[in-house]
């Protein structure tokens, strides 16, 4: 279901990203030309929704890895919590931590009351340009893994 309008534009480059993560600092240019992207940006670990989406997309990991893909989870949650927090729930792909929100605004929206973003996907090529994106005000009224799995095949 779409709730809010689109920020970035299709077929166009995303913006640049590099944030520290549960598995070191990660930048956009290290998938540069390998992987495809599903960026998913979440409310934080307290989010019940969200956590259910983690756990969805972990779950179809090695479906994600199939096509060439790797999935990055964005919230402003710290590094440090966020590490734990995939090893406790056994989630195989990085967590970024945007604590600044200065990443987030580039993609997506906050939720100016809570103090989070909006739960958000956007899937890239390998080379950085956006094929689809979605934003929504919970994530549970985000696209299914299936139809973003359906995204990558196109």
């Amino acid at each position: 279901m779409k709730d809010t309008p689109d920020k970035l534009s299709l077929g166009e480059v995303v913006p640049y990203l590099s944030l520290p993560s549960s598995k070191g600092d990660i930048n956009l240019w290290n998938f540069k030309q390998k992987k495809n992207l599903v960026i998913f940006f979440y409310h934080g670990t307290y989010c019940v929704h969200c956590v259910s989406r983690l756990k969805e997309l972990a779950e179809a990991y090695p479906k994600f890895k199939e096509l060439d893909t790797e999935i990055l989870a964005v919230s402003f949650d710290n590094p440090e919590k966020l590490e734990a927090y995939a090893k406790r729930i056994r989630i195989p792909f990085p967590f970024l931590s945007d604590r600044t929100g200065e990443t987030t605004e580039r993609f997506t929206y906050k939720d100016a009351e809570n103090k989070v973003p909006l739960p958000s996907i956007f899937i890239t090529d390998r080379f950085g340009v956006l094929r689809y994106q979605e934003i929504a005000f919970e994530a549970h009224e985000l696209t299914d893994v299936n139809d973003i799995l359906s995204w990558l095949l196109l």
